[in-house]
Formats: structure tokens, C-alpha cells, sequence
């Protein structure tokens, strides 16, 4: 049998995503003292796009290139712009506490649309209940529960889009940010805390200047106030894990979240990575992830909201237990494993990529697709391995010898 015609094709490219969820890619196997079970990328461009994808692959993202991504472009412009001027508006006309409901309101519906263009069409919200069951429904008592702020996994630059589409929480974010045109003034709208994170610093206001107080330890203010003052400052959502994984796994909390000992209100987001691209942001730069989604025509994604965590006096004297008991609670109802991978691990990660990639340039040729090893003895490959194989290296037929395979490098 021959793998011929753009049904064939098609087969091929769906072999390949297929075989790309079962292994590293290009990477091939990684070496014993490099952790990245929740980084790397296992859809079919693999991690840092450096996979050889099919053929009839490429034709469509260059087609798609010159089409859908320029009419998502402008449309998420579009959509920034309108809220950019009704933040402007907003600080113009209105005073506390009408203000903060009115840039509320109008961030979850211009964010709602920015998800749209994207190809967010399908987000559903879940309830989980202390018993365990699920409901599409918030439960009673929802508005009225009470806690410091929302801790959750971190998947890409898309959950805080998702969050502020339907709780608008604020933000911890850099010093930066707040300065950038149009993003700027939305995000002090948001009632983000501004960090400047190479001196270590932070500032609580656009005004206020820094203050020689640690993150931490604004974070623990700001969630302090919000439980036992119930001030009217938006709740916080912090993600613990300090990065974004490929959500596969969840990673060990940082203290920071916890160290104020109230109770918090655990999330957990599920997308759904089985297409071509996924949409979590992992091992693969910003403006490439962008691109890449923005050549996509819909996502998927699932939101989990938890039942309220509250500290025991044991947790609220030991931040470290309290996060931890957080990060498995969120495990268990999620059905996302735990790992012990850690930031400083994702670095170590990235550096072994870019060797890779480096001595890839020298030695001017791409790694193997399917097992990263040049020449090796393997088992027999199976029907999808061999379908995968036909769509990167041109081969018409499914069969190979079942003895021994050996890939050639030129």
C-alpha cells in the first residue's frame, strides 16, 4: 500500500501529531540529568519549533499565514484599542466604587472577545464540590465566599486573557508593563502590583514609587486586606508554580501565595493539547507561540474551579505545608499529575535545547524525528512510526524491515 494523494498526506500529518504526543521530537532522549517531563513539547512542531513537519504541513501554515493570521491580528487589535479607550474613558468619567465595577465589566467582555479571536470558542467553566462532584452551575454561596485570593497552574500567556474574561482578578506583573502603551493604563485598571524583579523591589501603585518591600511581602499585605479588611481592591491571582509548563503536569508551589495563612481559592485550567499546535507555552519563544496560534482556528480549554481551601493552623505557621497541601488538593481533583521539576530545571532545559539546536547549525543538518538517535538499533517501529516517518522523510511506503532501523546522518 502507498501513502499518495492529499487523503494520504493528510494521514501522514495526523500520524505525526499523532507519534509527536509519545515522544520528545526532534529531541529525541534526553540525557539522564535533564528534567523536563513539563516542558517539553510534544505537539508537531515540537519544542522551540525545531521539529521537520510534513510537507503538505508547511503549505498550510504558510496559507494560513497570509490569510487567518493578519484577520486575527487585527481583529485582537481591534479589541484592545476598544478597551484601551474605555479604561480612558473610565478614569475620565466615573469615581470609586462605580469605577471598578465599570472596568469590570467592560474587561471581561473586550478580553471575552479577545478569546474569540484567538479561536477560544469553546471555554467551559467546572464546579467541583468538597464531595467531588462536578456541576456546570456555580454552587450557592459563590459570590459570597470569602478568602485573600485564587491560586492556579500556569500554561501560557492565554490564562490571564481567560481569568479576566470571567473573574478580572488583578495581577502580579513587571514594573514594565506598566508604562507599555495600551497595556499599560489596562493593566492598572486591573489593580495589578507592579514588580520591579531585578532590583527585587515592588511598588504597590503606579505612584507610589518603591518602597523596599519584598514581593512576597506585598502580596501577603494585599491578601491580608482583601480577607480580614474585605477591601475593595480586586483579589489577586497568583500562579505558584513561578512558570508555565505544558500542562501535563503541576509543578512545586512557591511560598509567596501562602504566606499570609487565609484561605484561597484554588483553579486549575485544562487545555486541550491533542491538535497540531498546543496552545500551552513551554519550551517555545513568545513571538513564535503567538504566531503559531494565531494560524490555528479554534482551541479548547477547560476551567476548574475547586472547593475553598482553608488553612489549618499548622499550615498557616508553615507556608511551605500549606502549598503543598494547596498543590496536591488541586492534583487530586484535576487528575493532573504532580512532578518535582522546578524552574531552575526549565533553564537547564533550554540551555541542552539551544546546544542542541547550535550543533545542529554546525553540523548543517535536523535531528531525527521520531527517537533523536542518529544511528542505533531499535525495536520494530509500529504502523504510526512508520507513517510518521513517511511524512518527513518522503518515503511512499509503510513497510520497513523489522529487524533493525538505522538512520543515516549526512
Amino acid at each position: 500500500n502507498k501513502v499518495s494523494g492529499a487523503g494520504g498526506r493528510h494521514l501522514e500529518e495526523r500520524a505525526t501529531v499523532r507519534l509527536m504526543a509519545q515522544s520528545n521530537g526532534w529531541l529525541g532522549n534526553l540525557p539522564p540529568d535533564i528534567k523536563a517531563e513539563a516542558f517539553i513539547r510534544r505537539d508537531l512542531y515540537g519544542s522551540y519549533c525545531n521539529n521537520s513537519i510534513p510537507r503538505l504541513a508547511q503549505l498550510r501554515l504558510v496559507v494560513l499565514s497570509i490569510t487567518l493570521f493578519p484577520l486575527k491580528l487585527f481583529a485582537c487589535l481591534i479589541c484592545v484599542i476598544s478597551y484601551f479607550l474605555v479604561v480612558v474613558f473610565g478614569n475620565i468619567a466615573f469615581r470609586e466604587p462605580f469605577k471598578a465595577k465599570y472596568m469590570a465589566f467592560w474587561g471581561k467582555f473586550w478580553t471575552r472577545m479577545v478569546l474569540y479571536c484567538l479561536g477560544f470558542w469553546y471555554i467551559k467553566w467546572v464546579y467541583i464540590n468538597a464531595d467531588g462532584s462536578l456541576s456546570n452551575r456555580p454552587p450557592a454561596g459563590l459570590e459570597e465566599r470569602h478568602f485573600g485570593g485564587y491560586v492556579s497552574n500556569h500554561c501560557s500567556w492565554v490564562d490571564i486573557v481567560l481569568y479576566m474574561s470571567r473573574l478580572f482578578p488583578s495581577f502580579v506583573a513587571k514594573k514594565d508593563v506598566s508604562t507599555l502603551p495600551l497595556i499599560g493604563p489596562i493593566s492598572k485598571s486591573m489593580q495589578c502590583l507592579f514588580v520591579d524583579r531585578e532590583a527585587r523591589l515592588a511598588m504597590p501603585g503606579v505612584d507610589s514609587g518603591s518602597t523596599g518591600q519584598g514581593t512576597s511581602q506585598l502580596v501577603r499585605d494585599r491578601m491580608l486586606r482583601k480577607y480580614d479588611e474585605q477591601s475593595a481592591e480586586l483579589p489577586m491571582l497568583l500562579f505558584p508554580e513561578g512558570t508555565t509548563t505544558n500542562n501535563r503536569y503541576i509543578m512545586p508551589f512557591k511560598r509567596g501565595a501562602f504566606v499570609a495563612g487565609v484561605p484561597v481559592q484554588p483553579l486549575v485550567l485544562k487545555y486541550d493539547t491533542s491538535g497540531r499546535f498546543s496552545p500551552t507555552w513551554d519550551s517555545m519563544p513568545g513571538h513564535l507561540h503567538i504566531f503559531l496560534a494565531m494560524t490555528e482556528f479554534s482551541f479548547r480549554v477547560t476551567c476548574y474551579m475547586l472547593p475553598l481551601y482553608k488553612p489549618s493552623e499548622a499550615e498557616k505557621a508553615d507556608p511551605a505545608l500549606y502549598a503543598e497541601n494547596v498543590r496536591q488538593m488541586m492534583v487530586k481533583y484535576s487528575g493532573i499529575p504532580a512532578c518535582d521539576d522546578t524552574y531552575a530545571d526549565k533553564l537547564a532545559f533550554f540551555k541542552y535545547i539551544k546546544e542542541q539546536m547550535a550543533q545542529q547549525d554546525n553540523q548543517g543538518h535536523r535531528g531525527p524525528l521520531v527517537d533523536g538517535r542518529t544511528t542505533a538499533e531499535t525495536k520494530a517501529p509500529s504502523k504510526v512510526e512508520v507513517e510518521a516517518r513517511a511524512a518527513v522523510y518522503g518515503l511512499r511506503h509503510r513497510k520497513e524491515p523489522a529487524a533493525r532501523v538505522t538512520t543515516k546522518v549526512r
